[in-house]
């Protein structure tokens, strides 16, 4: 082994190091000539071909900093963990995120996704299997209102330089692990105060419950009423499992009903219409996503998409910022209202 490859081969190392405690500035060339006992010369050669391998790059009077690139090319990856990829708007949210970091990107990555299932048990198996060569970035959907049994292997795989980000917000037990997640709250509570401020006064609910988003959103819709004071009461809001006669029931008497999302919309509105008993240009019905499912077939509903940067361009911005080590913070994406 040459002096240069020997060299290069300790520098690598010393990347790897830094990647791990996220120290992103490398030593001057004049730090490292004296580091590894080499000529001028010989150090910039060595850096120069870190910088062709992209694991480094060079500003005008900043020095040398890191890619956030692995010298471990089987670690350059990025994982998506959802309960179900292949259904609603993932295969699209999926093909859009890696769409945004290959164009968002100057150095290679690539993207694989895993499904969890919503099932805490097959979660610990993939992380298990991930913790054997650990991708820059793990993007995990939070699926639970539960503490998370697998935040030791999540801590682990922190501990080995993987990032985690939580979608949709973060567990109980790991607050401190930096999520991206829609303004539910907020868009629940205008869309309440903005439908009575237009007449409306018998507003009903249609929601999931089975994450913190989804929590936030049903407690953006009572906050509302009870600001209002109009009655929360259990009868002015369902949870998506409630048998279908109550649905009807709570559409019967409403003038304006909000659905969680569109992939909860969609079939009730539709079981809605085949039946009768709801018609679409004397009752408003809203919802979220602003989805292909709201605008199939003979009708559309109204749904709410986001202010200015989609969802998927939000994660990809922050999957690249965080591989170059810019801070780990939570990013609550707003919705557009009318």
């Amino acid at each position: 082994m040459t002096k240069q490859e020997n060299i290069t081969k300790k520098i690598k190392k010393e990347i790897s190091q830094r990647l791990l405690s996220g120290k992103m500035a490398l030593p001057t060339e004049k730090e490292l000539c004296e580091k590894y006992s080499c000529s001028r010369q010989t150090i910039r050669k060595v850096l120069s071909n870190l910088k062709e391998e992209k694991l480094i790059n060079s500003r005008q009077g900043s020095g040398y900093h890191l890619t956030g690139l692995n010298p471990d090319s089987g670690r350059n990856h990025i994982c998506l963990l959802f309960a179900r990829p292949d259904e609603y708007i993932y295969p699209s949210l999926i093909y859009d995120i890696e769409k945004n970091i290959s164009s968002g990107s100057d150095i290679p990555l690539s993207v694989s996704v895993s499904e969890t299932q919503s099932d805490f048990f097959r979660e610990r198996n993939i992380l298990k299997d991930l913790l054997k060569n650990p991708p820059l970035v793990i993007l995990s959907e939070c699926f639970s209102l539960m503490d998370n049994p697998n935040h030791d292997l999540y801590e682990a795989l922190e501990k080995k330089g993987c990032s985690v980000i939580f979608l949709y917000g973060t567990y109980r037990n790991m607050q401190d692990f930096p999520s991206i997640a829609e303004g539910a709250y907020d868009a629940a509570y205008n869309l309440v105060i903005q439908l009575h401020t237009n007449g409306h006064r018998r507003i009903s609910g249609v929601f999931k419950n089975t994450n913190p988003q989804d929590s936030s959103m049903i407690s953006g819709f009572i906050s509302a009423l009870r600001d209002l004071d109009i009655d929360f009461g259990k009868k002015r809001y369902v949870i998506e499992d409630a048998p279908s006669s109550d649905i009807s029931a709570l559409c019967k008497e409403s003038d304006a009903i909000i659905f969680g999302s569109d992939e909860l919309a969609y079939p009730h509105v539709k079981a809605l219409r085949d039946k009768k008993l709801i018609n679409l240009k004397e009752k408003k019905v809203y919802s979220f996503d602003n989805s292909y499912l709201s605008q199939v077939n003979s009708f559309r509903i109204k749904s709410f998409s986001h202010r200015e940067k989609t969802l998927s361009y939000t994660i990809a911005k922050r999957i690249l910022s965080t591989i170059k080590g810019q801070p780990k913070i939570s990013i609550v994406l707003p919705y557009q209202l009318f």
